[in-house]
């Protein structure tokens, strides 16, 4: 079956195209999925602080905000 520009529908280049295509949509969903991971895990951090760890900021020093 032919194109109208009288290339072939099915072409090498075309495949590629596709595959890159869908390789690239699937890069942005798993950016995607790490953000909101990461937005998620900030929140955890926020909400149960524990010192020495990223929310240890929260903290009183010398005090354990697992306690």
């Amino acid at each position: 079956m032919r194109n109208g520009d009288g290339g072939s529908d099915a072409g090498p280049g075309r495949i590629a195209k596709k595959v890159a295509l869908y390789v690239g949509l699937a890069v942005c969903v798993a950016f995607i999925a790490w953000v909101a991971w990461g937005f998620f895990q900030f929140d955890h951090d926020i909400d149960h602080p524990h010192e020495g760890g990223f929310s240890g900021w929260q903290c009183d020093a010398g005090r354990d905000c697992g306690s």
